[in-house]
């Protein structure tokens, strides 16, 4: 079977699919895994274009950890192009345009991760794209592709095994990129107002009160820039921020023990009656009775 572009959305954020060539013998199977989607992806070979996510939401704003596993991948992000081959690992962006070239026999995981947590746990301290790049010289890229296909295989639905797991990566992945990283490379790793203004929102989570025009004084523009940028994804500033604070506070409230309130206000809400009203507005559910029936999922 030939590759379309609805199963190639499919992995890449459902994202718009350009000049479709090849892709002969395309297969793929996916498994959830806590926060994170997991691809295996066997093809001959094919060539196409994403143009970038069109809506702010998280299948669109999120970012790919590739492995090569057989075969060869080109990517190509912001200008730059990178080969990858067997064992090499890559960090792409979803939000911005890519194309991908893959060689016959390719074989390859994807790990499609939300950004506000991959950049909170392993992107933050990286200023360059898009050259995020882990050759497979380096010592520990081995194990984290094991790592991965680990996580994949896992044959039980545990989400703490399997959040143990993405934990793991994200933190190997964070000292892999520090050391492999060329920093003689000096372009912005956000491209485009709109990831900068997700990436704004995401080192000041914390803080109350954020407003668009907090945002554009931090960035430099105009708040009717800030409003624009927002719009052309379909959404607002204050959505887009509150969209970010409640599923910061639903991977927390289903994966610690910390008080909702203390969770409430550690992803910037200043008043626990408004964090539950938006909540039970944005999972019809109530926090508490989240994390309830959560936990009675995982003691059946």
């Amino acid at each position: 079977m030939a590759a379309t572009p609805a199963q190639i959305a499919s992995i890449f954020a459902a994202n718009p699919v350009r000049g479709l060539r090849g892709g002969d013998g395309w297969h793929v199977e996916s498994v959830l895994r806590d926060i994170a989607r997991i691809h295996h992806l066997t093809s001959g070979a094919f060539a196409f274009s994403l143009e970038g996510a069109t809506t702010f939401n998280a299948p669109g704003f999120c970012a790919h950890i590739l492995f090569v596993r057989a075969g060869e991948l080109i990517v190509g992000q912001a200008g730059h192009s990178r080969t990858l081959s067997a064992g090499d690992i890559f960090v792409a962006c979803a939000w911005q345009p890519m194309t991908l070239e893959g060689s016959d026999n390719l074989d390859a995981l994807v790990i499609a991760l939300p950004a506000w947590w991959a950049m909170q746990r392993f992107l933050d301290g990286f200023l360059i794209l898009p050259d995020l790049y882990v050759g497979k010289d380096y010592f520990a890229a081995p194990i984290i592709a094991n790592l991965a296909r680990t996580l994949f295989d896992l044959t039980t639905g545990d989400d703490i095994i399997a959040s143990q797991g993405l934990t793991m990566i994200a933190d190997l992945m964070r000292t892999a990129l520090a050391a492999c990283v060329d920093a003689e490379k000096t372009l912005p790793r956000w491209q485009g107002r709109m990831g900068a203004i997700l990436e704004f929102i995401i080192r000041n989570l914390d803080t109350p009160g954020l407003s668009a025009q907090d945002a554009a004084t931090s960035l430099k523009c105009s708040v009717r820039t800030i409003y624009k940028s927002c719009a052309a994804y379909g959404t607002s500033f204050n959505a887009f921020l509150y969209e970010i604070r409640l599923v910061t506070a639903q991977y927390r409230l289903v994966r610690s023990n910390d008080r909702v309130s203390e969770i409430a206000y550690d992803v910037g809400f200043s008043s626990l009656s408004h964090f539950s009203h938006l909540f039970r507005a944005r999972f019809g559910v109530a926090a508490k009775t989240m994390r309830q029936n959560h936990r009675a999922r995982i003691l059946q």
